[in-house]
């Protein structure tokens, strides 16, 4: 039988399409820019229990006795004695089947002493193998922490390293693809690929024309092939269905101005701003909503409606209370709060919405890495919209400054109402930053990924 033919069946057999319909939004009237001033960090890290909010005790053991989120109808590899990963051959040809002759998924398994990689293309599966030790997995902490603080020294050689390490053994299967999916399990998670050398030097050779990988390759991450399986159908449903009546865009700007314990973000309001006339510019219609109208309750209407939803906010990060991890709008630690709506969208809120939206971006710092339990394991927050229906995410692995957030998310736009894809504008958003001395480094343009199809 055509693998095509298979995944079709599939479709029907596995997955039952999501009809949508539509949401009265009152549209706000986009208004001036704001003066630069000043470049907050778009993330809380509480050091403290926010327990003075309103019914909070209540919230933390409702929380606590959330239900598991459902398992996903496909399944992750299972491993042999020997710790080889397998795939179920039908499920295999389904993945195939859905990858363009462009794409390729790269799946790390890493343990103390091996990594395990499988390269699955449309015309080939292999599976490579890598002894390792621990100075490997001391250089990955090392390599991160300089790029986070802009740490130049010795940063080039550490990435030909671990790039030959990491891309070496599989850089058959790159070879000829424009788009790298890449599954990173356990200590990977969170490693900015991107930021890797290619092509990779062999044997201490150097290689004069060795660019960042993403110069080269479009670059989508995914927790879990099933994650990535699950959007990917999703995404196709979706084109096979109308989806005329779906509000176009979303944005959430909540800049916090007269809020005293939160940090104002003054580049929100002109962020979303700008984006919603771009879409207009376009003839397609935004819906943006700023400061007492950016609250949790009009997002929670809006978001099952919409194709692109894009919120520019704090996260908060409590390592005392990881139950209230999320996003946080306009509400939050105002008299405007209730029961049903504190201004803190908690990562388990999330997973009990429905949100079928082709493009979710959380212009916060660190959000692709904030993580709390729910059942017997830990989610992060652009897992739970994945979960929640999104097909992608557009998050951050690092804490980011407000000015530079509003820059890359103007310019990402711009690429994509330009005729992009998702992964395509923001490899050229990075390509520009990284022509640009004042940008260059990957502090600047490795923290955003996308994660999804």
């Amino acid at each position: 039988m055509d693998p095509r033919i298979a995944v079709y069946i599939m479709f029907f057999l596995l997955v039952i399409p999501r009809f949508f319909t539509i949401a009265m939004a009152q549209v706000q009237e986009i208004e001036g820019l704001l003066s630069e001033i000043g470049s907050p960090h778009r993330n809380i890290n509480l050091g403290f229990s926010p327990l003075h909010l309103a019914g909070s005790d209540l919230a933390i053991n409702e929380k606590c006795r959330k239900p598991d989120i459902p398992d996903s109808s496909f399944k992750d590899p299972f491993f042999t004695s020997n710790g080889i990963p397998v795939y179920n051959p039908s499920m295999l040809i389904m993945i195939q089947g859905l990858l363009s002759r462009q794409e390729v998924i790269l799946e790390y398994f890493p343990s103390d002493t091996m990594i395990f990689t499988i390269a699955i293309t449309r015309e080939f599966t292999s599976i490579f193998t890598l002894k390792i030790n621990s100075a490997f997995w001391k250089d990955i902490t090392v390599f991160k922490r300089k790029i986070r603080l802009a740490d130049t020294r010795n940063c080039k050689n550490q990435s030909e390293a671990l790039s030959e390490i990491l891309l070496g053994t599989v850089s058959s299967s790159l070879k000829g693809k424009t788009k790298a999916i890449i599954i990173p399990h356990t200590a990977l998670y969170g490693f900015p690929f991107e930021a890797l050398v290619y092509p990779v030097s062999r044997m201490g050779q150097t290689v004069n024309n060795s660019k960042y990988l993403i110069e080269g390759k479009e670059i989508v991450y995914n927790n879990s092939i099933a994650q990535w399986l699950s959007s990917r159908i999703r995404g196709k449903i979706c084109n096979m269905s109308t989806a005329e009546n779906n509000l176009v865009f979303a944005g959430f700007s909540s800049d916090f101005e007269f809020h005293e314990c939160i940090q104002e973000l003054r580049e929100t309001d002109h962020e979303i701003s700008t984006i919603g006339r771009m879409f207009s510019e376009k003839g397609k219609t935004p819906v943006v909503l700023f400061n007492e109208n950016s609250n949790e309750y009009n997002f929670k209407a809006i978001a099952g409606f919409c194709q692109i939803i894009h919120i520019a906010t704090h996260t908060i990060i409590n390592e005392d209370f990881p139950e209230m991890n999320g996003l946080l709008f306009h509400e939050y630690g105002s008299d405007q709060i209730t029961d049903q709506d504190d201004g803190l969208l908690a990562i388990h809120e999330i997973c009990e919405l429905q949100i079928p939206a082709d493009l979710i971006v959380l212009n916060a710092c660190a959000s692709a890495n904030i993580r709390s339990p729910i059942g017997l394991d830990w989610y992060s927050c652009a897992d739970c919209f994945m979960k929640a229906g999104a097909r992608n995410v557009l998050c951050t692995l690092w804490n980011v400054s407000d000015r530079l957030a509003d820059r890359f998310m103007v310019d990402f736009y711009r690429y994509y109402l330009a005729g992009m894809s998702y992964s395509k504008a923001l490899q050229q958003v990075k390509i520009e930053m990284i022509s640009e001395p004042s940008t260059s480094l990957p502090v600047n343009w490795a923290a955003y990924v996308l994660m999804g199809q």
